[in-house]
């Protein structure tokens, strides 16, 4: 499976990983577990420097819903996404719909300072 993560109840974080072609079917299996661990809340980091993507503009249509779908259930956790200059412009359009949600997001292209702002939000949440 091209995307792997680690939930963290303990320090209240989630770690995603994206190395491969991940297809709608991978982004959704993450989403049923993280809503199955109740993780909403935590705060989340993506490195998809290794990843791609040839999901159709209606898949990232059915993402973006989902994640829309989550702002009305929780309080949603700061978002870190690790990309590279050419994947931010393909992430924008997913990306999109989490920002609505009020809550911290940012982009880096570097995994180190995404797990320290990452972990500084982890420390600021309630």
């Amino acid at each position: 499976m091209p995307l792997h993560w680690t939930i963290d109840s303990q320090r209240r974080t989630v770690e995603i990983v994206a190395d491969g072609n991940v297809s709608l079917a991978d982004a959704m299996a993450f989403f049923d577990a993280i809503e199955g661990a109740k993780a909403l809340p935590y705060t989340k980091l993506l490195d998809c420097r290794r990843g791609l993507s040839s999901m159709t503009a209606e898949e990232l249509s059915s993402i973006a819903v989902r994640i829309r779908g989550h702002h009305d259930q929780s309080v949603m956790g700061a978002f870190a996404v690790v990309a590279t200059d050419m994947q931010a412009q393909f992430l924008a359009r997913v990306l999109g719909a989490a920002a609505v949600a009020d809550r911290p997001i940012k982009m880096f292209t570097d995994i180190a300072p995404a797990r320290r702002w990452r972990d500084a939000q982890s420390r600021r949440a309630p």
